[in-house]
């Protein structure tokens, strides 16, 4: 019979109407969690709600614009109505930037970062009184990116933002630790999502398809799950992006020229 390691926790998932957001509900859900499901698009998260409802575990989703912060102060309070206290949070939620750091558009810096960084700290206060009701125990888990660990040519901008998320967790961890509180990092690799379809791209630039195998959502969630499991406070996803902070580790500058030949596939815009 197959375990359920989550049975009866509650984890709230941000993002969670597509794509890693989406998998990870259905594959903490199939472990026996309820599910609180933040997003903006109402109509997929109800969706996601009836899969994971489907599996035999509560779901609650909330309309959420998580750069909004009542927005998020509303979903806290529904969350504790719902069901008293949180036993997971993950930050799932990302928007992602593409073009040479001398293209990006300030504006467009800043709504990566509001939502990749700003929001990311914004949920996690929110729901630190939530989190400590289930203390020890609970957990915080970051999803990043392993651009957060080497940055690439055209892929600054987002990459800055997760490596500000990725000194955070590193913070954050060291501060909850006496409270029984995990704080761990997840960092995927190229993952075939709507992430690439909704990603900003700075005037006049835009990526063509890229020669590399993505891995699916399905498998960063599962990879989530197991790094919940165990508590493991860093997770970095795929052989390629392991090889990567490996190689920038050991070789920086031999890492710098073979990351000079990454950005062949890119092309400036006509």
């Amino acid at each position: 019979m197959a375990t359920r390691d989550f049975q009866e926790k509650v984890v709230l998932i941000t993002g969670a109407s597509s794509g890693i957001g989406r998998a990870a509900a259905k594959a903490y859900a199939s472990q026996g969690a309820h599910l609180v499901l933040a997003a903006r698009r109402e109509p997929q998260l109800q969706d996601v709600a009836r899969e994971v409802e489907a599996l035999g575990v509560r779901a609650l989703p909330v309309r959420c614009d998580i750069t909004q912060p009542e927005d998020v102060a509303r979903l806290m309070r529904e969350t504790e109505t719902a069901f008293g206290g949180l036993d997971l949070l993950i930050n799932n939620a990302g928007l992602g930037l593409y073009g040479p750091v001398e293209a990006l558009g300030e504006a467009q810096l800043r709504q990566v970062f509001e939502l990749n960084f700003f929001s990311l700290v914004r949920v996690t206060q929110a729901a630190l009184p939530l989190l400590r009701k289930r203390a020890p125990g609970s957990q915080v888990v970051n999803v990043s990116s392993v651009l957060g660990h080497r940055g690439l040519p055209l892929l600054g901008g987002y990459g800055a933002s997760k490596a500000a998320v990725n000194l955070l967790t590193e913070s954050l961890r060291a501060e909850l630790a006496a409270e029984g509180i995990s704080v761990l990092l997840v960092s995927p690799g190229l993952t075939e999502t709507e992430f690439r379809d909704a990603r900003l791209n700075a005037e006049g630039w835009k990526q063509e398809a890229i020669p590399l195998d993505a891995m699916s959502a399905e498998a960063v969630a599962s990879a989530m799950v197991r790094a919940s499991r165990r508590k493991r406070r860093e997770t970095v996803l795929t052989l390629p992006g392991r090889v990567m902070v490996l190689a920038n580790r050991l070789v920086p500058g031999l890492f710098d020229r073979v990351a000079r030949r990454i950005q062949n596939p890119a092309k400036k815009a006509p």
